[in-house]
């Protein structure tokens, strides 16, 4: 090729750099864009947007905006948002605390109890799929979820004749995401696992505010296009807010240049202390949005100490040190409390279940319940028994790191085989055509059918919501419900059908094993040396009249081995008490 026509090709097949910066302030970003009457969707990947969330407050503050907020989950960094009065209805999976341990929070119980709020459920798998069904321009999505519960009346679905259920989409009017880079132009780079994926950035009518680590040059963007989750046609403003994801954490897995920081758990607690008393929210909101003033003075006020703490937290050889400073008051080789017997016996449950029916994907609700599944899991690992820890987040075959319990410790990411999203693992991996899958979840309530409800008592409080409970627990070949056991939580019909009992193959309580026959629950094992007065108490603190199976079994108590194992992943214990 001659120099002429090799110069001439060159000048008219550059590629060009595309496209207007988006560039703005955060201030900016949410007063140009966010309007009252919205349907704001705070979306979550492993992280979220909490600096701009924190901006609404700043903008709207005492302007009664009435919005409507969309999100998987509502936790501890939402909860500012509903307490100062932004918004008039809520559409969401879950409505609660994540740390240290699930659970109610007195900012969204204070405003389902008022009325002033109404609050729409839906299950983590089909809020997303409403959001996927909106970025695709279709008025419907199809889901196995939601068929046999509460959510199915209470919304507007269709269901099929073969039981599968139509589900509206989810439109809404802007989209706010925390992601680790983008160009000025706005394409957005992600690293996994992404949970709720960038569906509702998709979906959203005037598209999405993207804050960031950093800003990148679009050669960079170019270099890592394998990560771009979102397309600059899709944002309206980008921000750099270095630590914008905080308390949440970012892990951004193959973007070099950008700096990981764990999770701030001890700043999510604050939060949910906060949360119980108007006053003390006030005091919290007024100390760390309104005194502040910018995204950058609240990072300033965190503090250099602060930030190198989280940043070794993201270290996934980093427990060591953490597990050798907690486990000084552990007490490592003392007895077994109520809630390890639990544990345990749940545990030794479903490796027997896993190894009977050869499932190849365990999914492990938080709290007490991902205990069991990785206690499972080790000993299945023991017996070359192969099997898929699966998180609702994306995370498939992960293997929890000692010293944290926390379902998405970011720690667990690197041992995983598959990132992905909620989509897959609860869609397919869980759930699928071929899928053989078995849950660990947890309940507020159980009633003797295996119905579970996590959600609300009718006229009396709200609980949290389903999150993934009712996916699993319909979609799952079928799973273990571990629970705290007393005649409020073990119920003769559970008031709301958070999830259907039937594919709940045993329930384990603080107190006893259950299995079904005929449909309903009987006590078939007890723990302690006396069974009979065992039985008894299992009779006495059971809300319906509980039958006893005619061979009682005595579970056997928890080995020296499965108390340290328990002890050594949750040695602070937030789960096991």
């Amino acid at each position: 090729m001659n120099s002429e026509l090799r110069g001439w090709i060159d000048r008219h097949f550059t590629v060009p750099r595309g496209g207007r910066s988006k560039v703005m302030a955060l201030a900016d970003a949410v007063a140009d864009n966010v309007r009252p009457g919205d349907a704001v969707h705070l979306g979550v990947t492993h992280s979220r947007g909490s600096a701009a969330f924190w901006e609404l407050i700043r903008r709207f503050r005492g302007t009664d905006p009435r919005l409507t907020l969309l999100a998987v989950q509502m936790t501890s960094p939402e909860a500012p948002l509903v307490h100062t009065g932004l918004a008039t209805k809520i559409v969401t999976s879950w409505s609660g605390d994540s740390y240290m341990s699930p659970g109610p929070n007195g900012v969204y119980q204070r405003a389902w109890m008022s009325g002033g709020i109404e609050f729409e459920h839906w299950s983590i798998l089909t809020f997303v799929q409403r959001l996927a069904a909106g970025a695709r321009g279709h008025p419907w999505a199809l889901t196995s979820s939601i068929a046999g519960s509460s959510m199915e009346k209470d919304n507007d679905v269709q269901v099929m004749e073969d039981g599968t259920v139509m589900i509206p989409a989810l439109v809404p009017d802007v989209s706010i995401f925390h992601a680790p880079a983008a160009d000025e132009q706005g394409n957005v780079l992600f690293s996994p696992p992404l949970m709720e994926n960038v569906w509702g950035a998709l979906a959203a009518r005037r598209g999405c505010i993207v804050t960031v680590d950093k800003i990148v040059d679009q050669s960079y963007v170019r270099a890592h296009a394998h990560m771009t989750r979102i397309p600059a046609s899709a944002v309206r403003a980008v921000v750099e807010a270095p630590f914008g994801a905080h308390p949440g954490g970012l892990l951004p897995t193959g973007l070099e240049g950008i700096t990981a920081y764990g999770e701030d758990y001890e700043f999510w607690a604050d939060i949910k202390k906060a949360s119980r008393d108007p006053s003390a929210m006030d005091t919290w909101i007024r100390k760390w949005v309104l005194e502040p003033g910018t995204h950058e003075a609240y990072v300033k006020k965190l503090g250099h100490e602060r930030f190198t703490r989280l940043r070794r937290r993201a270290d996934p050889q980093g427990f060591y040190a953490e597990l050798e400073e907690s486990l000084v008051t552990t007490g490592i080789d003392a007895p077994a409390n109520a809630v390890e017997w639990a544990v345990v016996a749940a545990a030794r449950e479903l490796r027997a279940r896993i190894r009977a029916n050869g499932y190849t994907a365990m999914l492990a609700g938080a709290g007490v319940a991902n205990l069991a599944a990785w206690l499972a899991a080790y000993g299945l690992a023991e017996e070359q028994i192969p099997i898929d820890l699966v998180a609702e987040m994306g995370l498939v075959g992960y293997w929890p790191r000692p010293g944290e319990p926390i379902l998405f410790n970011q720690r667990n990411f690197p041992t995983c085989t598959m990132l992905t999203d909620i989509e897959t693992t609860l869609g397919i991996v869980m759930g699928g055509g071929r899928a053989r899958a078995i849950g660990a979840l947890g309940a507020a309530q159980v009633d003797k059918q295996g119905n579970i409800n996590s959600t609300q008592i009718p006229g009396e409080t709200l609980l949290m919501g389903s999150g993934g409970a009712n996916d699993v627990v319909t979609c799952a070949t079928e799973s273990i419900v571990v629970a705290a056991q007393s005649k409020g939580r073990f119920v003769e019909q559970v008031p709301y059908i958070t999830g259907p009992g039937d594919r709940v193959g045993a329930v384990v309580s603080t107190l006893g094993v259950f299995h079904k026959k005929d449909g309903e629950l009987i006590l078939t094992g007890v723990f302690g040396d006396d069974p009979i007065r065992a039985a008894r108490e299992c009779i006495a603190r059971c809300g319906w009249k509980l039958q006893v199976a005619r061979t009682l079994q005595v579970i056997e108590a928890p080995s020296r081995e499965e108390i340290r194992m328990l002890r050594i992943m949750d040695p602070r214990g937030w789960f096991r008490g």
